[in-house]
C-alpha cells in the first residue's frame, strides 16, 4: 500500500463549544452564582459582595466583589482563560493554605455567559500599585465563523485608584481582590427569583461549620430602592426536637451522640463491620461526619424564635433533606427540594411507613430534617465529582457512604421512636388516674352529703314535706345507684366481649401474618425446583428427539433415569413445600393446643435440607438433656411454623458471604426449670448490627440491605416472632449480635404445657 503525507491537522474547536461548556452545561442562573463564589472562597476572600443594580427599562447589571488574594496579568493568561485549568486540582489547598480548594474542572466562569452579555473583570494582588482589567463580549461566541481561538480579548494595566460609576475600588496598593462586573443581565431578576438565589446561597456554607471566616452579602438595588441581607440560616437550629452529630473515623470507628431539645444526651460507638451487615472490615469513602437536626413544626418554638409558620414552611420546603458539603461548600444535587435532590429515598421512605413518631416503624419525612454530610476533597478522594459538577460519581465509595447515612438515620428513628411511645404511654397513664382520682372524689362527696341529710332526719324536728324530700331524694340515689351498677356491668361485659372480638381479630391478623411469611418462603424455595423441573423436562425431550432422528443410535435409558430422579426429587420439594402451605389453612392449624417446639423445628430443617445442601450450610438439632416429646407449649402451630422459617430464611441471606465451609445453623433445646422450656437459635453468619438487640424486632425494621444502605427485607418478620412469642405465648424473646456461633442468636423462654 503507497501512502503520501499530506498534512497534520489537530481538533478545531467552535466557539459554540463555550455555550455548551457554559449556559448549557450549568443547570441554573442561580448555579452559576453559586460558581463563582466558590472562586472567591477559594481565593482565601473572607467576605463576598453580590449587588444587583436592576433597570426596568435599561440594561440591568450585577456585581460581584472579592476582598481574596486577586490575580496578575499572568494569571490571567495562564489560569482564568485556560479552559479546563488543572491548577486547582493539583494544590487541593489554597494560597494561604487554610482552605481546600472548592473547584477543579476550571470550568465555572464559563457560566458567566448564561448570566449576561460582557464581563468587565478588575483584579488586584496585594502591594502592587495597578491593577488589571479583563473585557470579555460573549456575544463573540455566538458566531458560528469563528474558532475558539479567533477570539481574542482585552487585558489592561490600570492605574489606581478605579472609579466608575459602579463605585471605587483599590484604592491604595494595600487593597486586593477580584471584582467581577456583569453587564446586560440575561435573567429578569425579579423578587421571587432573587429570593431563590438567597435562599440558595444561605446555605452555600454549611451552617454546621465550626468557623465563621466566610460571609456572603447581596444587595439590590431597583429604581433607587435599596434592600441588603447579609445571608445566614443557623438561629432556626436552635428550635430543632433532636440534633445529632456522628462521625466515622480513618481507622472505622462509628461514634454517634444524639441530643433531645431538653437536653438529655445518648452517646454510643461502633466499630463498621459490626454496625452494617455484610460490609467490609473497614469502609472505603475516607472519614466523614453526619449532622442533622429533627425540626417537625412546632408553633410554640416558632413563637419563641419570632418565625412565622409560613415562613417556617416555605424555608423548610427549599431547605429540607439532607445536602452534602466539600470543604463547607454545597454540592448539588444533594438536599435540593425537588426529586432528584432526595438522595436517600426520605420520601419514598415514609410513604412507606406514613404512622406518627410514637408508631413502630416511624420514619422521619424529608421535610422535618435539616442535614449536613461533611466531606474534603483531600481525604475523601473517591467521592470524585462529575463532569458536569452536578454531583458525586455513583461508585462502591459512594453508595457505601449513602449507606452509612441511613444507617444514622435509622438508628435515630428507633430511638426517638421509643423515647415518643415511652411518654405517650406516660401521658396516658398519668390522665387515666386523673380521671380516676377525680370520679371517685367526686361520688365520695355526693355520698357524704346524703349521709349528712340522712342523719339530720334522726336529730332535728323537720317538717313534713322536707322529711318527703330527703326521701324522695334517697329513693333517686337508690336509683342512681342501681343503674350505674347496671351500666358498670353492661361496660365491663362490652369491654369483655370487645377484648375477645380483638384478640379473636389479633389471632386472625397473626395467622394470616405467619401465612404471608410462609407463602414468600414456599415462593422463594420452589422457584428454582421448578426451574430445574423444567429444565430436566427439556433434557428428556432431547434425548427422545436425538433416538428419533438418529434411530441407529441406541437411546441411553441411564441418562434418562438420571434426569427422571431429578424431576421427581424437584416435583417432591414442591409436593412438600405446597402441603405445608394449604396444611395451614385447616381450623387445627389455627387453633391454641399443645405444640411440640422440636419436631416443628426438625420438620422445617427436613423441608428445607435441599436449599440447604445447595447452599453448603450444616444445620443441627441440640437437644440432651431433655426429653424431646415433654418440650410442648400451647401455641398455634402456624406461628411455630413461620416462626421456624423466618429465624432459618434469615440465617441464610446472613450466610451468604460467609466461607462455605463455616456455614452452620443450631437450635438447642433446654430446660433449667419446671416450668419453662428454653430454646437457643444461632448462626454463623454476620451477626446483628452493633445496638439492634432491642430496635430489630421493631416493625418496619431490617437488618437486611443492599450496598447502598436501601432496606430489601420487609421489617415485618421479627416483629411478627416477637408478637408470637410474647403476646400469644406470654414468654421473652432476647437477641444477641454476636452469640454462640458468631452470628445472631435468639433465646426463647416458653411457658411449658400442662395440659
Amino acid at each position: 500500500m503507497n501512502k503520501k503525507l499530506i498534512a497534520k491537522r489537530p481538533f478545531e474547536f467552535s466557539a459554540r463549544v463555550t455555550l455548551a461548556l457554559g449556559r448549557e452545561s450549568i443547570s441554573s442562573s442561580t448555579a452559576a452564582i453559586s460558581e463563582l463564589v466558590k472562586n472567591s472562597y477559594d481565593a482565601d476572600s473572607e467576605s463576598v459582595r453580590i449587588k444587583f443594580i436592576l433597570k426596568k427599562y435599561t440594561t440591568s447589571s450585577l456585581i460581584i466583589e472579592d476582598d481574596g488574594w486577586g490575580m496578575e496579568a499572568d494569571d490571567i493568561l495562564s489560569h482564568w482563560l485556560r479552559v479546563g485549568t488543572e491548577n486547582k486540582k493539583s494544590v487541593e489547598l489554597s494560597k494561604s493554605g487554610n482552605r481546600i480548594l472548592t473547584g477543579a474542572k476550571g470550568l465555572g466562569r464559563l457560566g458567566i455567559d448564561r448570566l449576561c452579555k460582557k464581563l468587565v473583570l478588575y483584579t488586584k494582588t496585594k502591594g502592587s500599585d495597578k491593577a488589571t482589567q479583563l473585557i470579555i463580549n460573549w456575544k463573540e461566541y455566538e458566531k458560528a465563523d469563528k474558532n475558539i481561538s479567533d477570539i481574542e480579548h482585552e487585558i489592561y494595566e490600570v492605574e489606581l485608584p478605579i472609579d466608575d460609576k459602579y463605585g471605587q475600588i483599590f484604592r491604595n496598593q494595600s487593597d486586593h481582590g477580584t471584582r467581577l462586573l456583569l453587564i446586560g443581565l440575561k435573567d429578569n431578576w425579579n423578587s421571587k427569583f432573587l429570593s431563590e438565589l438567597e435562599n440558595d446561597l444561605r446555605l452555600l456554607v454549611s451552617p454546621f461549620r465550626s468557623k465563621n471566616d466566610f460571609s456572603i452579602t447581596i444587595e439590590t438595588i431597583f429604581n433607587d430602592e435599596k434592600t441588603k441581607n447579609v445571608l445566614d440560616s443557623a438561629s432556626l437550629l436552635e428550635i430543632s426536637r433532636w440534633s445529632v452529630w456522628s462521625n466515622i473515623s480513618e481507622n472505622s470507628i462509628v461514634s454517634l451522640t444524639l441530643k433531645k431539645g431538653d437536653g438529655e444526651k445518648i452517646e454510643r460507638e461502633y466499630n463498621w463491620s459490626e454496625w452494617i451487615q455484610n460490609e467490609d472490615t473497614k469502609h472505603t469513602f475516607g472519614p466523614a461526619s453526619f449532622n442533622f437536626y429533627y425540626v417537625p413544626q412546632d408553633n410554640e418554638k416558632l413563637n419563641k424564635v419570632n418565625f412565622r409558620r409560613s415562613d417556617f414552611q416555605q424555608f423548610m420546603r427549599l431547605n429540607r433533606g439532607v445536602r452534602i458539603y466539600r470543604d463547607d461548600f454545597r454540592v448539588r444535587p444533594y438536599g435540593e427540594p425537588t426529586g432528584k435532590g432526595d438522595w436517600l429515598d426520605l420520601g419514598y421512605r415514609k410513604a412507606s411507613s406514613p404512622g406518627g413518631i410514637a408508631q413502630g416503624g416511624w420514619r422521619i419525612a424529608p421535610n422535618q430534617i435539616l442535614g449536613a454530610v461533611d466531606i474534603s476533597r483531600m481525604y475523601n478522594s473517591a467521592l470524585n465529582d462529575q463532569a458536569n459538577r452536578e454531583g458525586i460519581l455513583q461508585n462502591s465509595a459512594f453508595l457505601s457512604l449513602r449507606a452509612f447515612i441511613i444507617r444514622v438515620i435509622s438508628e435515630f428513628e428507633e430511638i426517638a421512636h421509643l423515647d415518643a411511645a415511652k411518654e405517650k404511654s406516660e401521658v396516658d397513664s398519668d390522665y387515666l388516674g386523673d380521671v380516676h382520682t377525680e370520679t371517685t372524689k367526686s361520688f365520695q362527696t355526693a355520698s357524704s352529703d346524703l349521709n349528712r341529710s340522712l342523719s339530720s332526719l334522726g336529730e332535728t324536728e323537720i317538717s313534713k314535706e322536707k322529711k318527703k324530700i330527703i326521701k324522695k331524694q334517697l329513693a333517686d340515689f337508690e336509683k342512681a345507684r342501681k343503674r350505674r351498677e347496671k351500666a358498670e356491668r353492661q361496660y365491663h361485659e362490652s369491654l369483655r366481649r370487645e377484648k375477645e372480638l380483638l384478640e379473636s381479630q389479633k389471632n386472625t391478623l397473626s395467622n394470616l401474618a405467619s401465612l404471608g411469611i410462609l407463602t414468600v418462603c414456599f415462593g422463594h424455595e420452589i422457584r428454582q425446583h421448578t426451574s430445574q423441573a423444567l429444565t430436566c423436562s427439556l433434557q428428556i425431550s432431547d434425548v427422545i428427539e436425538d433416538s428419533r432422528d438418529h434411530p441407529l443410535i441406541p437411546m441411553d435409558f441411564e441418562d434418562c433415569l438420571a434426569i427422571t430422579e431429578s424431576i421427581q426429587r424437584n416435583i417432591a420439594y414442591i409436593e412438600k413445600f405446597s402441603s405445608l402451605a394449604l396444611s395451614n389453612i385447616r381450623p387445627d392449624k389455627r387453633k391454641r393446643k399443645k405444640v411440640n417446639i422440636p419436631s416443628v423445628f426438625r420438620y422445617v430443617f427436613d423441608l428445607m435440607s435441599e436449599s440447604f445442601n445447595a447452599m453448603h450450610i450444616e444445620y443441627r438439632v441440640i437437644s440432651d438433656d431433655i426429653n424431646e416429646s415433654q418440650f410442648n407449649a400451647v401455641a398455634f402451630e402456624i406461628d411455630w411454623e413461620s416462626i421456624a422459617i423466618n429465624l432459618i430464611t434469615n440465617s441464610m441471606w446472613a450466610m451468604e458471604n460467609i466461607s462455605s465451609r463455616e456455614r452452620i445453623i443450631e437450635v438447642e433445646f433446654s430446660q433449667k426449670d419446671n416450668d419453662f422450656l428454653d430454646i437457643y437459635f444461632r448462626d454463623s453468619g454476620v451477626g446483628l448490627e452493633s445496638g439492634s438487640e432491642e430496635t430489630i424486632f421493631l416493625p418496619m425494621k431490617s437488618g437486611k440491605t443492599d450496598r447502598s444502605g436501601n432496606v430489601i427485607g420487609t421489617g415485618m418478620g421479627l416483629s411478627i416472632v416477637k408478637s408470637h412469642i410474647e403476646n400469644h405465648s406470654d414468654a421473652r424473646l432476647l437477641a444477641l449480635t454476636n452469640g454462640k456461633l458468631g452470628g445472631a442468636e435468639f433465646q426463647f423462654k416458653i411457658p411449658r404445657a400442662r395440659i
